[in-house]
Parts: C-alpha cells; sequence; structure tokens
C-alpha cells in the first residue's frame, strides 16, 4: 500500500472522513511533484481548502496540514476558502487547492476556474477526477494516486515522472 508513503492521519484528523484523511495526507506529495514549483524558488505557496458549507471541516484539515511549514522550499501557508470567495478571486501560480467538501454544480466552475488561473487542484472524492479535476486518488487493494491527463494538459501543469509512472491516468 502505498499510504505510507504519502503520510498517515495525525490526532488532528480524527473525525474526519476515511477520504479526506487518504486525501490530506496524499496532497502535500501531489504538490510537491508539480514541476511549476521547481522554477519559481522562495514564492510562498498558497494552500486553498474549498468548502462550499462546511467551513468546520476545512478547519479540521487546515489543522492537520498545519505541520508542514515548507514544500519544495516555498514557505506553505494554508487558507480555509468558501467556493464563492475562491471564484471571485486572482490566484498565484505557486497555489494549490484541495476540495474539502463533496461540490455539485460548483465543480465544472472549478475545473474551468483553475485551468484558467493554472493552478492545481486536487479531490479526494470519488468520480472528481473523471468531472476534470487534475489529481486524486484510487483505492482498489491499495491507494494510488489518480490524476486527469487532459485537465493538467490544458492548465499546463507538469507532474513529475515518478510520480505519474505510480498513478492510475484517467484520459
Amino acid at each position: 500500500m502505498l499510504l505510507p508513503l504519502f503520510g498517515t492521519p495525525t490526532l488532528a484528523q480524527e473525525g474526519l472522513s476515511p477520504r479526506l484523511q487518504i486525501g490530506i495526507g496524499m496532497f502535500p506529495a501531489v504538490i510537491a511533484s508539480n514541476q511549476r514549483l521547481a522554477n519559481d524558488d522562495g514564492q510562498p505557496l498558497t494552500i486553498y481548502l474549498v468548502y462550499r458549507n462546511d467551513s468546520h471541516v476545512a478547519g479540521q484539515l487546515q489543522a492537520a496540514l498545519a505541520k508542514i511549514d515548507r514544500i519544495r522550499n516555498h514557505e506553505a501557508q494554508v487558507e480555509p476558502v468558501a467556493i464563492a470567495d475562491l471564484l471571485a478571486s486572482e490566484l498565484e501560480p505557486t497555489s494549490a487547492i484541495f476540495i474539502a467538501e463533496p461540490l455539485d454544480h460548483e465543480i465544472s466552475d472549478l475545473v474551468e476556474f483553475v485551468q484558467r488561473e493554472r493552478v492545481l487542484l486536487f479531490s479526494p472524492f470519488a468520480g472528481d477526477v473523471e468531472r476534470g479535476v487534475m489529481a486524486g486518488f484510487r483505492v482498489t487493494d491499495k491507494v494510488l494516486p489518480m490524476v486527469n491527463m487532459t485537465a493538467l494538459k490544458q492548465s499546463n501543469i507538469y507532474l513529475k515522472a515518478f510520480f505519474l509512472r505510480i498513478a492510475v491516468k484517467h484520459e
């Protein structure tokens, strides 16, 4: 199982669904595989935890990520944000977004937004990668990262070859 490679749930993650626990443990490795971060040394990395209604879950996820202060030489800043507020903003290229609760009709708006902004989008929820989210994971007899190759190309986001070799690819 690849879960130890990406991390295991911490005490701060107790009470979160298993998919959120796995996703938040895997998310830093997905961010680190973004080759754009190698070219932007020094800029802070803003991680947005996007929610629709439940800011409490986003707060729990923020606490779980609090132990991470740097990802690939970038200072990590974690911010919960409502989907409506995020869609009304402009993002730095050194940003990443984690979907903290299932999004219904907003998912297509978010996918379009991140492609335009060229920002990495990760979802722990089943079916979101197939709906255009760039990265997530698949659970079978082991947990594997999953990437939407079309969404990555449309956003001009390139992941490290090692990460792509172990990932399940959706075209």
